[in-house]
């Protein structure tokens, strides 16, 4: 008995350290595109140079909306950080992922089971060897004690099962920050959509009082002969058409507030946001290098980890080709009567080896390897798609930003000529030179040109937000706020 212990304390503290070779191949990241800067980011002074990437997705992704400045954004990331529904069924996935992780983990110590049994028997004679008739007295069977099994790790195969389970839990914490992460842009996105239907919504206003206006005017010159019904028709063709347009921009508020609802887990009927102003500031991001991308992107974390997780498993098929052996034993006391159980005369035990071999099994289990291999190749195809794709938007988004700022430019020139157009209608209708609807439809020309930039300027908003996105919602240098810097003075 005192063996018996002495063997199951031993094989309990050794656990883990009682293992052999490892059979998983030498885990490595396949090689990927690796460009040095991004084609879009020219006016970047400082190019980085390539390194390989390391994850970074556990790092704190920081509040990146409040570069935008708005106190309403911030509150609304605030609840949707406690609200949002998609999070929080991926956070109850991180921990079953954690869970599984640590239930992979206790295979490296032995499974100990305590057990007590109490039974009472009237034997059968002739079962004993005896002549039928005999009466054979009445036994009783008291038993208890611990049994317990351990394998002996001797190709791995419990400690890559650990490994992968560890890569998978890496997987479902690195995809629960790319779900924050995307929620957050999602927030942010919507949030300047509104505003800037907003601010559309307040123009197409305007502009339909003003057609209003000129159809009144058209119908009195239609009265004096001197136009044609054909003017009242495209007039009213084009203030209807303006109302369109107005209730088009009020369907597309409501339902770009009831999917934000449901990003701070609120039913539509529970939420609304006030109207206000769309923001004028537009943060500069840097991109970065595409390593830096690599680092920060939690998706790109989530392919490497789940890459990580096939390769251990492949070590896990190859161990089912070795033999597996487990050491198993009991110990315990065993009386007929309760008086005498627990004396040192009534203790029992038994240890041993178990071994098995392998022999045959029709091939299933080079199949087995063989499909974990190409489950491992896909995975490797993933990793690179979610490498490309990465690349893929942040090009993109700089692409779209540098677009967007020259639109922007020659639209403040028309919306300033627009302007001007406006005033010097209105000076000359002061002055009789010109009708009322002339300088109507001047004014009506400059709201067009307004509601254009009010268009764009909210599609730099959205598209910055998409920038931070595909750079993994964090950035190292300082931002730079395009409203607050200054010319510098000119030298006289």
């Amino acid at each position: 008995m005192k063996k018996f212990v002495m063997i199951l304390a031993l094989t309990t503290a050794l656990g883990a350290p009682l293992s052999g070779c490892n059979l998983a191949p030498d885990f490595k990241l396949p090689s990927t595109a690796a460009p040095e800067t991004f084609r879009e980011a020219e006016e970047l002074k400082e190019k980085g140079k390539w390194k390989v990437g390391e994850p970074a997705a556990h790092f704190d992704r920081g509040e990146w909306w409040k570069v935008f400045k708005q106190p309403e954004l911030d509150k609304l990331q605030a609840e949707a950080a406690t609200g949002n529904l998609t999070v929080q069924a991926m956070e109850a996935r991180v921990r079953q992922s954690r869970a599984a992780a640590g239930q992979v983990r206790s295979q490296y110590f032995p499974v100990i089971d305590g057990n007590a049994s109490a039974t009472r028997q009237k034997p059968n004679a002739v079962t004993r060897g005896m002549a039928a008739g005999n009466e054979l007295a009445i036994e009783n069977s008291l038993k208890t004690g611990l049994t317990f099994s351990y394998e002996l790790d001797l190709f791995g195969r419990v400690r890559n099962r650990h490994k992968a389970a560890k890569a998978e839990a890496e997987n479902a914490e690195a995809t629960l920050q790319s779900m924050r992460l995307a929620m957050q842009a999602d927030v942010a996105d919507l949030y300047f959509l509104l505003r800037a239907l907003d601010r559309e919504r307040g123009v197409l206003s305007v502009s339909i009082g003003l057609r209003e206006d000129a159809l009144k005017i058209l119908k009195k010159r239609m009265e004096i002969g001197s136009i044609t019904e054909l003017d009242i028709a495209e007039a009213t063709v084009d203030l209807e058409n303006t109302r369109i347009q107005y209730q088009d921009i009020i369907q597309q508020r409501k339902e770009a507030e009831h999917a934000l609802a449901l990003l701070l887990g609120k039913a539509p009927s529970e939420f609304s946001l006030k109207s206000a102003e769309l923001p004028r500031r537009i943060p500069v991001i840097p991109s970065g290098v595409p390593s830096s991308v690599l680092e920060r992107r939690p998706d790109v974390t989530a392919a490497q980890y789940k890459l990580a997780a096939e390769n251990a498993r492949i070590g896990v098929v190859r161990a089912s080709f070795f033999p597996s052996l487990s050491l198993t034993g009991n110990g315990g006391v065993e009386s007929d009567v309760l008086s005498n159980l627990f004396r040192w005369s009534s203790r029992t035990w038994a240890i041993g080896p178990l071994l098995t071999l392998p022999v045959f099994s029709g091939g299933a289990d080079v199949k087995a390897l063989d499909r974990q291999k190409a489950v491992y190749e896909e995975a490797v195809a993933e990793y690179r798609l979610s490498v490309i794709e990465a690349f893929r938007d942040v090009e993109n988004s700089l692409s779209r930003l540098k677009s967007l700022s020259r639109q922007a430019s020659s639209q403040a020139v028309a919306e300033k000529a627009a302007k001007r157009a406006s005033e010097l209608a209105g000076m000359r209708y002061d002055n009789g030179d010109v009708g009322y609807l002339e300088a109507i439809t001047a004014r009506r020309g400059a709201l067009e040109t307004q509601r254009s930039g009010i268009q764009i300027q909210g599609a730099r908003l959205r598209e910055t937000v998409r920038l931070i996105r595909a750079i993994g919602g964090s950035w190292d240098p300082p931002v730079v706020d395009t409203a607050a810097a200054k010319p510098a003075a000119k030298k006289k």
